[in-house]
């Protein structure tokens, strides 16, 4: 392997939409990325990443590998399944994941790994893509601090790294972060709905809004979007935000923590899925408020 220096050789498991541009960015800091997920890697080599087989694969080659799958179970089988991390046999890996999952079951990954002598940290990001891709994402790093040090400086090609503590803890705070961006989101749909209903200029609206107290990053963001209809580029799915907030709110419960809000905004998110906004901006949820016809419990 590679001395911990200037350049690595970086396993990436599953890039997507955030995967991608962090690899894009490793590989410009002169990293060696490689990278599998199913489906095709033509994207990922379009960048000059090298497409592994497999999860094993990219575990024999790499000193460091991230996974961003979007789901436990996805996490599980990159781990254990045939050809996974473990079907490598080496101990002296470093596993870093940066998605957004119930804590329970990313804890389970961690003693799972720990068995076999890996260690595992806890570092999801927040930002969007673009956001990635410009490094102005935040990492919220945990779990043991030397190993969090080892790879602050890979993991700032996504934006500032920051350590928040002992392993899940920074999940807990993306968790916090991500609350903040759909609430936020959704009660800017709702303003601008509510602006178009009762005939106010909309653009007007926003530009009084802005410097007001009421404002916040997501109306700034999003609601000039939401009074355009206009969402694309994509900075953020709707579906996207739904996986997350199921994320959340598993972890909530687990912590007996009552989250009305956010399961507010879920609903909408999944009737905005329903009505085929799930791969669009997560400003598209404003044409679900704009219908009237919005539900819930």
């Amino acid at each position: 392997m590679t001395a911990q220096g200037s350049e690595l050789t970086v396993g990436l498991i599953a890039p997507g939409k955030i995967g991608l541009p962090f690899a894009a960015n490793l590989i410009a800091d002169g990293h060696t990325v490689w990278g599998y997920r199913r489906g095709s890697m033509a994207d990922f080599e379009a960048l000059g990443g090298k497409a592994a087989g497999s999860a094993q694969e990219v575990a024999e080659r790499a000193d460091v590998i991230y996974t961003c799958v979007t789901s436990a179970d996805a996490l599980d089988e990159v781990i254990g399944g045939d050809r996974g991390i473990l079907a490598s046999g080496r101990s002296d890996l470093l596993v870093v994941d940066i998605g957004a999952m119930a804590l329970s079951r990313k804890e389970a990954a961690r003693r799972t790994l720990e068995r076999h002598g890996i260690t595992m940290l806890d570092s999801p990001v927040s930002g969007t893509p673009p956001m990635v891709a410009e490094r102005r994402g935040v990492v919220f790093s945990s779990g043991d601090e030397a190993a969090c040090e080892r790879v602050r400086p890979a993991l700032g090609a996504m934006g500032e790294a920051v350590y928040t503590g002992a392993f899940g803890s920074g999940s807990k705070t993306k968790f916090i972060a991500n609350t903040l961006v759909a609430v936020h989101t959704a009660v800017a749909a709702e303003a601008i709905a509510l602006a178009k209903a009762v005939g106010l200029d909309t653009r007007q609206v926003i530009d009084m809004i802005k410097p007001s107290a009421a404002t916040s990053t997501m109306f700034n963001v999003r609601a000039p979007q939401m009074a355009e209809g206009r969402f694309r580029p994509v900075k953020g799915t709707v579906a996207g935000m739904v996986e997350v907030m199921d994320a959340i709110l598993a972890t909530a419960g687990e912590a007996g923590a009552t989250m009305p809000l956010l399961g507010v905004a879920r609903e909408i998110c999944e009737e905005a899925c329903a009505r085929g906004y799930g791969e669009e901006d997560l400003a598209s949820i404003v044409s679900v408020l704009e219908s009237g016809s919005v539900t819930t419990a």
